[in-house]
């Protein structure tokens, strides 16, 4: 992988250029940089982009929703005031969220820079030196990861695809090619019919190979799931049952959890030998001076082994971090800690089936939910009727999603409603609360100055001139 580097670098100039326009970049390029050939080339390159460039890229997104609270027992006293300090523009959804120090990244150069490798694994492998199948599978899994990338970007920075899909959304570059001054957004419409072009494309590609799993690599049922999902978020229901069908099919099944036991350490989710996980990817740091609000916990009833595994009784939140699950995985801190899931493929299925026209199914909805719950929770008695079907599967979707950059997505989508949260930088303070109001501005993030004045045609949104958002006094 090392091998690459001046490559990547040389791409990284590109990608500055593709943003920002700033010709300079171009003398500082170098002559002898070494050009992937083979399929093997590609292979690895991919998985540098996805894996050797790792931050907290998306815990933003944590400090957004209505599943975190501050934990009182770990706010600090006096003038050090670290960690609410660093989130207080973020978690009281300011317009300046990303001007102040120390803030959460933003996501946004990050999941470019993985889409600017892509982009040029995409344009070359279709030479590279190898067998048809390795260039297919490298082509299907560039297109998820792309895919999977414009997809987050878009929900954080365009406005919710069922809400206003011809709004203006994020830019759209799909090769590695030099763009001079700057890219201008695409519509929301306009980068969700790319995704579901790549995602479209990646699953057929997959379908044509055995299925892998566990090497760290996105596969098809991967594709399938993420392919579901977006189908799900443009209500595109019919679509999204098939997508998330053949996902399930093609799964080993979910994991039974109430056969398991706590033991002595944390339960961690973030590994292959659960049955359920499909793919592991990325890295993620909740604040310690934060934790589960009542409202999240108290959804999870007794039997549920996810509250015993996740948020076990005997790690109170009054002396310990906030870590739902063990990112480690027991390998040291580079062991990619987020998961995708046969388990969202459930849900999905279940709420596409409840709210599509031609093909509502209640009951196989109901069926959905019923299997998901068997898996969760000891001495589980099925439901049986669908009175209030369409909220149980989302509240499903709530305890079982939690902390995997969902939340704040599907509050987006469920028609953005009002927040309000208590906030304080230390134990001594008055608490203020703050509202996040119904259909709120700051439902659509704004851009950061500094990617602002890199791209002279990105136009900045609505949100960025919102007014600062005054706490009361509790």
């Amino acid at each position: 992988m090392r091998k690459y580097r001046n490559i990547c670098i040389a791409l990284g100039l590109i990608f500055s250029l593709m943003l920002g326009a700033c010709s300079d970049f171009l003398e500082e390029s170098s002559q002898d940089e070494t050009i992937p050939t083979t399929t093997t080339d590609y292979s690895e390159l991919l998985m540098m982009y996805m894996y050797k460039i790792y931050r907290y890229n998306y815990n933003v997104l944590f400090y957004l929703d209505d599943d975190l609270k501050l934990n009182e027992s770990k706010l600090p006293t006096g003038s050090y005031v670290w960690g609410p300090a660093a989130l207080s523009h973020t978690f009281t959804w300011q317009p300046d969220m990303w001007e102040q120090e120390n803030t959460p990244d933003d996501g946004y150069v990050y999941t470019y820079t993985q889409i600017m490798g892509i982009n040029a694994v995409l344009d070359g492998v279709g030479d590279a030196v190898g067998t048809q199948q390795d260039r297919d599978l490298i082509r299907a899994e560039a297109l998820g990861l792309r895919a999977f990338g414009y997809f987050r970007i878009v929900n954080i920075y365009g406005e919710p695809y069922n809400y206003n899909k011809q709004a203006l959304g994020v830019p759209l570059k799909l090769t590695a090619a030099l763009v001079e001054n700057g890219i201008a957004r695409s519509t929301v419409e306009e980068v969700y019919n790319q995704i579901v072009t790549d995602l479209e494309e990646a699953s057929m590609l997959f379908a044509k190979y055995p299925r892998t799993r566990g090497n760290y690599r996105m596969n098809g049922t991967t594709v399938d799931i993420l392919l579901s999902r977006t189908y799900l978020y443009m209500e595109e229901y019919d679509k999204a049952i098939t997508a998330a069908t053949r996902a399930i099919e093609s799964a080993e099944g979910l994991s039974d959890y109430t056969k398991m036991s706590y033991g002595e350490k944390e339960f961690c989710l973030a590994r292959y030998d659960l049955s359920e996980v499909e793919w592991l990817y990325g890295y993620t740091y909740i604040d310690p001076s934060l934790c589960p609000t009542e409202e999240l916990l108290v959804g999870f009833t007794a039997g549920d082994k996810r509250r015993e595994f996740w948020f076990p009784a005997d790690a109170t939140w009054v002396h310990k971090q906030l870590s739902p699950r063990d990112i480690s995985g027991g390998s040291g801190p580079n062991t990619p800690g987020n998961a995708i899931r046969i388990s969202e493929a459930y849900l999905t299925r279940a709420e596409a089936k409840v709210l599509s026209t031609e093909n509502k199914d209640e009951s196989g909805a109901l069926a959905d939910l019923n299997e998901l719950r068997r898996h969760r929770i000891t001495g589980y008695t099925n439901e049986t009727g669908t009175t209030g079907l369409l909220e149980k599967i989302r509240q499903e979707r709530r305890l079982e999603l939690c902390y995997e950059f969902h939340r704040w997505f599907d509050l987006r989508r469920y028609g953005m409603p009002s927040i309000t949260r208590e906030f304080k930088q230390r134990k001594e303070d008055q608490y203020r609360i703050y509202t996040l109001k119904e259909k709120d501005p700051m439902y659509t993030l704004p851009f950061p100055l500094d990617v602002i004045n890199k791209n002279i045609q990105l136009e900045q949104n609505a949100s960025a001139k919102a007014p600062m958002r005054e706490g009361v006094l509790k």
